[in-house]
């Protein structure tokens, strides 16, 4: 692959801002961190044919939240209320969430505890309504769907990919914007996730180095 000065890995998508932190009280959610009702994920036009869906998952690939996606529409509104308190029991220490093979690792504080989420979109091939092999349709977005229960900023480097990365996210809910270039004349690549306030995610066919 040639250099690149720039390299965006997921077009502005997204979801809802800066949420309120945990520690927040909120009479209408019994305490829980609020979530944005008005975020949407674009997406190219969903195939005909069987159901379509879009799905929250883990990185374990367990879905937290699935929506139906009307054939041919180019966008799916979302509303992840419906998420709730998914997130207990299900966070891990931010030094567990880093990938395989993270080094020289330096964590604003250690203690903080995270969730991240990821969206796939796939067609119910079999009509049962889960997602199966086979049925996710070739589109990402490294944006995610986080939660924090502090905030936390983390740097560390990978091998393979070659990249030096950084994760800075808000306490509560976010939308953590992904971002990846390489600087001119270097063989390493810089690659961000940081909380950010647009509220829409968007689907994309995948890239060649931003989508290791």
């Amino acid at each position: 692959m040639k250099p690149s000065s720039l390299l965006n890995a997921a077009p502005l998508l997204l979801l809802g801002a800066v949420l309120s932190a945990c520690g927040q009280s909120n009479a209408a959610t019994g305490g829980r961190p609020e979530l944005p009702t008005d975020s949407e994920v674009r997406h190219p036009a969903a195939p005909k044919g069987s159901p379509v869906f879009l799905s929250l998952l883990t990185d374990s690939n367990e879905s937290l939240y699935q929506v139906s996606v009307t054939a041919d529409a180019a966008s799916t509104k979302i509303n992840l209320l419906a998420l709730g308190d998914k997130y207990q029991g299900r966070t891990v220490p931010i030094s567990a969430a880093l990938p395989e093979g993270a080094v020289d690792v330096k964590v604003s504080d250690s203690a903080a505890k995270v969730l991240l989420l990821h969206w796939v979109m796939w067609q119910d091939k079999n009509s049962n309504g889960q997602l199966d092999g086979g049925e996710s349709l070739p589109l990402l977005t490294h944006d995610r769907v986080v939660y924090a229960d502090r905030a936390v900023n983390v740097t560390f480097q990978t091998l393979t990919p070659d990249m030096l990365q950084s994760w800075n996210f808000a306490t509560g809910w976010s939308r953590a914007e992904h971002f990846v270039y390489q600087p001119l004349g270097t063989q390493t690549y810089r690659r961000s996730l940081k909380t950010n306030g647009l509220n829409r995610f968007e689907l994309h066919l995948p890239t060649p180095i931003t989508s290791m």
